[in-house]
């Protein structure tokens, strides 16, 4: 999430704290022959703060350790980050920069992709300022994660994982990051959606994340969203806003689907995606030229799942007439209308996984229209394709 210089919103910060410490320096400056300066009120002890604040100042102070500040030495450039629907890019800015989350004590490191794309020199910012080169492991491009690597002198403190599946709208939310590039920031709000679903930059949708109106803002992309007992329940991604700055709508991917990724990225350094083996004619062609609901198979590839269990791809007749492929209508025992419904029916799907589908055969041929010639069941085994640009 990158709007403006995180280094000139720096300099505007000290330049008004200079001002600020100028004119506190005038008012409270003896005037002569007076006495001293009225000394600063002191810091509220613990039995002037409610039990909630106590919590929430123990929450920070606990995950502050284990957040850290990436740094994208290249000169990145792109088109506005959020339009309508919302997809995923990054804008322009002098330097790149983000939040991560300490995943381990042996120094991998958890933010966004798009922090981190095409990073000629990266560095990690610890919140004691030590400052440490990191290397990529690997990227999950479709769900905009990536897993960097530090050598810390000391090991590092991961933060606790909680999980995205029972999460209920209304629960309390943190967030923590480095938005304009000032380190290590707290707000708090709450689950104000779920099952939100963004369009990621490569096409492919990321389902089912979280909307927390916790501010968010450029910089802010790559640190975790805790839950009231500080474990991590997603990873902030995404604003949905006009001004390109917070506007109550943030976007974390949830802890599950992230720690998926991250667990392959860790173990092989890339991520197999589960794939049924074909290619899917476009939602818009299916919708509005043939006015059906369904995902409509352009073609299958040999020796894939779908090979072997028997589907039929779209071809041409010796005539020249289009012989349309299966419409893929049902998947894991879900209604299939759009490629989104698939994709998601394949989100709970592993590699090497059987895949319960229903497809409809269609048939123009009398030319009296399109319709339905019959409909069959296919279990497709899902094979694995690296998740790469």
């Amino acid at each position: 999430m990158f709007r403006a210089s995180g280094r000139r919103v720096l300099a505007r910060s000290a330049i008004a704290l200079g001002a600020s410490a100028a004119a506190t320096a005038a008012c409270s400056a003896p005037a002569a022959g007076k006495g001293a300066p009225l000394a600063a009120p002191p810091a509220p002890d613990d039995a002037e703060l409610s039990a909630d604040e106590l919590r929430t100042i123990g929450i920070f102070e606990r995950s502050c350790e284990s957040v850290v500040f990436i740094t994208n030495l290249r000169v990145a450039s792109g088109p506005s980050w959020f339009a309508a629907p919302p997809v995923l890019d990054s804008p322009s800015v002098p330097t790149g920069s983000g939040s991560g989350i300490v995943w381990d004590a042996r120094g991998h490191i958890v933010t966004n992709y798009h922090v981190v794309a095409g990073a000629t020199e990266l560095t990690v910012t610890m919140p004691s300022q030590d400052v440490y080169p990191a290397t990529v492991v690997g990227t999950d491009v479709d769900r905009d994660i990536a897993v960097l690597r530090v050598r810390p002198k000391q090991p590092l403190r991961p933060l606790p994982l909680g999980s995205s599946a029972r999460l209920r709208v209304g629960q309390t939310t943190l967030a923590i990051g480095c938005p304009f590039g000032l380190d290590f920031t707290l707000t708090t709000g709450v689950i104000s959606g779920l099952g939100r679903d963004i369009m990621g930059r490569t096409g492919r949708p990321i389902v089912g994340c979280i909307q927390t109106d916790a501010a968010l803002n450029p910089g802010s992309s790559g640190g975790p969203l805790l839950d009231s007992s500080g474990r991590v329940i997603g990873v902030n991604v995404a604003i949905l806003t006009m001004s390109g700055s917070s506007a109550g709508v943030g976007i974390s991917m949830p802890i599950d689907a992230v720690r998926q990724s991250v667990d392959q990225i860790i173990s092989r350094g890339h991520v197999l995606r589960p794939s049924l083996g074909v290619r899917m004619a476009p939602d818009d062609y299916v919708q509005r030229r043939l006015g059906v609901a369904g995902v409509l198979v352009f073609e299958v590839q040999p020796r894939s799942g779908a090979d072997v269990a028997g589907m039929r791809g779209t071809s041409r007749t010796r005539s020249g007439e289009l012989k349309l492929g299966d419409l893929i209508v049902r998947a894991g025992g879900k209604d299939v209308k759009t490629s989104l419904d698939l994709f998601k029916a394949m989100e709970a799907v592993q590699v090497g996984d059987s895949v319960e589908l229903e497809v409809v055969e269609l048939d123009d041929s009398d030319g009296l229209g399109l319709r339905e010639k019959g409909r069959r069941k296919l279990s497709v085994k899902a094979g694995g394709l690296a998740a790469k640009l």
